[in-house]
């Protein structure tokens, strides 16, 4: 693939930091599961074809406009959790002390960061043939056929509604714990409709256009949440809340001690790596889920984002961007796939405050 040029983004909160060491041990290391298959009764109701992809946010010159938050109080109020849970409930969390504190350590970091270093981090298990539209060059994505094996159990379709129009929109999105599901904000809530989505839907390892392809089920939902920053700092386009593009779904069940979890963390030194995407593209047969992989480059990593030539569609939008950590043998989720532009697509990085504010919603 080519290298990608350097797309400028609107820095916002992140503008230098220092980075922290990933640790494994829960929140944020994997599990590949038990392997027993998980469907229950209690299930919800998966309708297949009733959804069509939301549309993903594309970045433009518009978006250079926006100026780096520089005041303490509204960067830490950016990273107060809003939720809302299945029966309506509103809910609001202020930024936890360690949250604040780190926040604020970042803020003020010094502008020269830590030099990226290079990683071997192909996935093993994404091996040749194993697995308007945002490609670069020649399509080079590859459907996953065996969906019930890990890691793509723990990956899956996104289904929720617009209490505004009635219709279904999709994503996709990825287990991280046992209840726990992370994808994008923009794929929960709605700045068009100023309000959230609902009947939010997890079905995991989907591998067609029938129910019947659904070889779990399909999950309901506790609650949904995402960070303040994404609501409040909306300036009526999709730059201005991009560092804050990430959401978290808890589901009722236990769905990840049987179908596995993929593992997330903040590296210090994060270089040049091979990214993993898994999805639900919409441009592909409905309900089925393809892979892709590509090069990141330092030039390209910034402390709130990082941009790649992966191949996207409306509907990849919540795809973890992982890492295949050969030290730890684990699968590190180091992004989630959010945006497109003309030269890349982007992920919003899981840095350090990301990792805080995700690990305070772990179940």
């Amino acid at each position: 693939m080519t290298k990608l040029t350097n797309a400028m983004i609107a820095s916002a909160l992140l503008s230098t930091a220092m980075w922290a060491v990933p640790a494994f041990a829960d929140p944020g290391s994997a599990s590949s599961g038990n392997g027993e298959s998980m469907r229950d009764v209690t299930s919800g109701d998966f309708k297949p074809g009733r959804a069509k992809p939301i549309t993903t946010p594309k970045l433009t010159d518009e978006d250079s406009r926006a100026a780096p938050l520089t005041d303490e109080a509204t960067a830490v109020k950016s990273y107060g959790i809003v939720g809302r849970s299945a029966d309506g409930k509103e809910i609001k969390i202020e930024p936890s002390e360690a949250l604040r504190e780190l926040i604020i350590k970042q803020l003020n970091a010094p502008a020269d960061g830590p030099e990226g270093t290079q990683r071997k981090t192909e996935d093993p298990d994404l091996g040749e043939g194993e697995a308007g539209r945002q490609v670069f060059g020649t399509d080079d994505r590859v459907q996953v056929k065996n969906t019930k094996t890990y890691p793509f159990s723990a990956i899956g379709y996104l289904e929720a509604k617009s209490p505004k129009t009635g219709s279904y929109g999709s994503c996709s999105a990825t287990l991280i714990g046992p209840r726990t599901v992370l994808t994008a904000a923009h794929c929960l809530y709605s700045h068009e409709d100023k309000d959230w989505l609902s009947e939010y839907l997890f079905v995991p390892g989907l591998n067609g256009s029938t129910a019947d392809d659904a070889p779990f089920g399909a999950f309901t939902y506790e609650s949904a949440y995402v960070l303040q920053g994404f609501i409040d700092n909306y300036q009526g386009y999709y730059g201005s809340v991009i560092p804050w593009d990430l959401g978290i779904i808890t589901l009722k069940q236990d769905v990840g001690t049987n179908l596995g979890w993929l593992g997330y963390a903040n590296y210090d030194d994060l270089g040049d790596f091979t990214a993993n995407l898994v999805g639900y593209p919409g441009d592909k047969p409905m309900g089925t889920m393809w892979k892709a992989s590509c090069e990141v480059h330092a030039e390209n990593i910034a402390p709130e984002y990082f941009q790649y030539d992966c191949d996207t569609f409306p509907g990849s939008s919540g795809s973890s961007v992982y890492a295949y950590d050969n030290n730890s043998k684990q699968r590190i989720i180091t992004g989630v796939n959010v945006a497109e532009s003309p030269d890349a697509n982007t992920a919003v990085r899981l840095n350090a405050a990301n990792i805080q504010w995700i690990n305070s919603l772990y179940k």
